[in-house]
């Protein structure tokens, strides 16, 4: 019995730790399309925006969601546009990605 709660606990962790991989690869997906020409993160992207490497260190969830949905709320001259059309499974993957930034 022990045996097969072990095994399915580690397949239950298994599933889990796939599931966040794949969440994590869809919201760097949604960033390179979305976000990477004009923002810079490890490296490589554009020059317009702030660079990001490190964004999660700085930024709680509700205050990235925030500043993608409406960046002039809290910088009145941003030229970022607002995002606040984007799908909630794109923004919630978006920040995903941008939680690993750190």
């Amino acid at each position: 019995m022990k045996r097969v709660v072990s095994a399915v606990s580690v397949l239950f962790a298994v599933l889990l730790l796939t599931a966040g991989a794949q969440a994590e690869q869809a919201g760097e997906a949604i960033f390179n399309k979305k976000c990477l020409m004009c923002h810079v993160v490890k490296g490589k992207g554009g020059a317009i925006g702030p660079e990001l490497t490190r964004i999660a260190s700085k930024m709680k969830d509700k205050d990235l969601r925030e500043k993608i949905e409406n960046p002039k709320k809290s910088n009145g001259s941003s030229t970022m546009p607002g995002f606040k059309t984007l799908p909630k499974a794109d923004m919630d993957a978006l920040i995903g990605y941008m939680k690993t930034l750190k």
